[in-house]
């Protein structure tokens, strides 16, 4: 271990106990151009409760990060432009804007109503319906890949679901043989995403696919592909509300934000004129 991070540690029990005489008074530790480390810095940086072998390996890393943060900002000075340098206002802005907001976050959690019932989502959903436009296909359904070692006589009649116990019967042989598979016939997914995984031409047409060729298998480098589509919306058509319900439950709740923080606001505003803390100096 270095001999002076030795000294340094030693120093420590001192330096923790004895008055400084005046800052930046202690001996010089470390030095980037002119700016300087002191002991009187790093022991104060060093956590409480280290023993002797973890405070001496913090007091290598932190002299270590120090040298290279201040490398860093000794080039910065030395070529940023006098306007970008003086960050004086930035900072000071930064700061207003963080205690502003962190303000308005603890007013706006121990106020906010989060409980949404579906007959304001759907009451959203119905008034805003133009803004739900599908950016895609989506579809409910089946799709799956098979190794061709598995037998496959009875899922090529389950996974058209024709009969009710066919979706029990396809979702525990493929929990148990698919590579990979998605059996939901409740809600949507984009169709691209079915497209990922089973390699269709890529230029088939999506729209007559989904809407004549329902269900399909093929085999294709030693895997057994199959898809059934069971429901189907197309693309540029009104998006399900089904579908939309977790992002107007955000929107919802988006506004409500958006409601308390303005009033909020107004009231803080309206307060600060009724007790006279607002001057404003009209100039002649």
């Amino acid at each position: 271990m270095n001999r002076f991070l030795i000294l340094l540690f030693s120093a420590h029990f001192f330096f923790s106990c004895a008055d400084k005489a005046e800052e930046n008074s202690s001996p010089k530790v470390a030095s980037v151009g002119n700016v300087f480390l002191h002991e009187d810095e790093l022991l104060n940086e060093i956590p409480k409760g280290l023993n002797p072998s973890d405070s001496l390996k913090f007091i290598e890393q932190y002299i270590h990060h120090w040298t290279k943060e201040q490398v860093i900002l000794l080039k910065a000075e030395e070529v940023l432009p006098e306007e970008s340098k003086n960050v004086k206002e930035r900072l000071e802005n930064y700061r207003k804007s963080l205690l502003i907001h962190t303000y308005e976050q603890a007013y706006i959690e121990n106020r906010l109503d989060t409980t949404i019932n579906d007959d304001e989502i759907k009451n959203y959903y119905e008034s805003n319906s133009k803004d739900f436009t599908l950016k895609g296909y989506i579809i409910k359904g089946y799709y799956a890949q098979f190794p061709d070692s598995i037998d496959k006589a009875n899922i090529n009649q389950w996974y058209k679901l024709n009969a009710p116990e066919d979706y029990i019967n396809l979702l525990s042989f493929s929990q148990i043989h698919a590579n990979d598979f998605h059996l939901d016939t409740t809600n949507w997914i984009y169709f691209d995403k079915v497209m990922e995984k089973i390699p269709l031409e890529n230029n088939i047409h999506v729209s007559s696919f989904i809407k004549h060729k329902k269900h399909i298998s093929f085999e294709e480098n030693n895997t057994t592909f199959f898809i059934n589509v069971v429901d189907y919306k197309l693309k540029d058509e009104t998006s399900p509300l089904a579908f939309e319900k977790e992002k107007i439950k955000t929107i919802i709740l988006n506004q409500r934000t958006q409601k308390l923080r303005k009033e909020l606001n107004e009231s803080l505003y309206k307060d600060a004129l009724s007790k006279q803390q607002i001057v404003i100096y009209n100039k002649k």
